[in-house]
């Protein structure tokens, strides 16, 4: 992924401020996980998704271990192969219990590879837009478009109202009829229990009794249609499910028993190509293997985690790492990447502040250990960069300030 200079710069000051994983330019930052992302991306990306069949996998780490940064380098990495992608925020919000909040957040982020758009309506211009990529012939184009929307009666789509609907849409689209197109998609986007919308489709109105079944089926169905607009497949990542699936005991159980069939079904799904990410703490990891059933579908057979050569294993397990090791990759790629951009701006050595940096990373360790420290080293490293650029010197970062040769830190 390339960003401008300005970009960064923004970038920079955001995670001065909050330590927290830029939402896009991950990739660019990530350091030490590039042989899990190549596992992921040959075994699931490329292998399993041209075979059209899917997968889950749980990310999982305590809190500030890096697991949203995982999650959306993986996006990056996987819009680089022409996958549509959805990150979801699992907090308190959204119930986890309605399965049709989940499907409506999903068809509410769901984000095409060159479209910084996001949403139902957006997924429906590009299948249309990579349709008639195919042919610089306007003439062409209308056959190919035409054919394509016609060839989708033959989907054996898991919501059959699911494909009706998306078939309307788009030739609703096509004929730029907004009024039908706009209706199309809020149906797509979850308002099923109208019952004057599905008048207007002319489909049975779904009773909120059964918005569980048929949101799971439409979220499958949702992914069958990304596979037949061409595209590579589709990756889903829930990130902060600690918060969302960190309920009471009664409200756990069904989660975990709804958690359970969604593995099936996915599993399961015919021409689909999904990956679903789920990012926990090992709290949680913990309660979902006391549930029996799903404890078979997450362990692993011992000494063969992922991290131990079975790309297989369900869970990618990011607590494994050795902290001081971890925190100084982190501010050496993070000093790197500033001085690509800024190498002919600055007039601090370079070896300068890596040697600050490693520090900075010494000092955080030796203090305490703990979730944090990754978040307390990309704020510490980059409010030095930020102030390089700003004062031409280097500002002592405050993980610092008991060395006596070191300014206390301004930042």
């Amino acid at each position: 992924m390339q960003i401008s200079k300005e970009t960064f710069v923004s970038m920079l000051e955001r995670m001065a401020s909050f330590g927290t994983a830029p939402e896009q330019g991950c990739s660019i930052f990530g350091v030490g996980y590039e042989d899990a992302f190549l596992k992921v991306k040959n075994k699931y990306l490329i292998d399993q998704f041209e075979r059209g069949t899917s997968s889950e996998k749980f990310v999982v780490g305590p809190f500030g271990s890096g697991k949203t940064h995982f999650l959306r380098q993986l996006m990056e990495m996987s819009r680089d192969l022409d996958c549509v992608t959805a990150e979801i925020a699992l907090n308190k919000d959204i119930d986890f219990t309605k399965s049709l909040s989940v499907y409506c957040e999903v068809a509410r982020e769901i984000q095409t590879p060159e479209n910084k758009d996001h949403g139902i309506r957006a997924l429906l211009e590009a299948g249309l837009e990579k349709v008639r990529s195919q042919t610089n012939d306007l003439s062409m184009q209308d056959i190919l478009v035409n054919g394509w929307i016609s060839s989708l009666d033959k989907v054996d789509f898991k919501f059959k109202t699911f494909g009706i609907i998306i078939k309307k849409a788009l030739l609703a689209k096509v004929s730029e009829d907004q009024i039908v197109f706009d209706s199309c998609c809020r149906w797509l986007e979850g308002d099923i229990n109208d019952k004057d919308l599905s008048r207007e489709l002319n489909v049975p109105k779904i009773d909120i009794s059964s918005n569980n079944l048929y949101a799971k089926h439409m979220l499958l169905s949702l992914f069958q249609f990304i596979r037949q607009s061409q595209f590579r497949g589709t990756v889903v990542c829930f990130d902060e499910a600690e918060q969302g699936l960190s309920v009471n005991k009664k409200k756990t159980e069904k989660i975990l028993s709804m958690l359970m069939a969604g593995i099936e079904a996915i599993t399961n799904l015919s021409g689909g190509s999904a990956l679903i990410v789920y990012a926990l703490t090992p709290d949680l990891v913990d309660k979902m293997k006391n549930f029996a059933a799903l404890q078979q579908r997450i362990s692993n057979p011992l000494g063969r985690s992922f991290f131990e050569g079975n790309v297989l294993a369900p869970i990618i397990d990011l607590t494994r790492r050795d902290p001081l090791d971890d925190l100084q990759k982190i501010g050496c790629k993070l000093v790197d990447v500033f001085y690509n951009f800024f190498s002919d701006e600055v007039s601090v050595p370079k070896e300068q502040v890596i040697e600050y940096i490693l520090q900075i990373a010494a000092d955080i360790v030796e203090n305490e250990i703990s979730s944090s420290n990754r978040r307390d080293m990309v704020k510490n490293v980059c409010s030095i960069l930020n102030g390089i650029l700003e004062t031409g010197e280097i500002v002592a970062s405050a993980a610092l300030k008991n060395n006596n040769t070191i300014e206390e830190s301004e930042v």
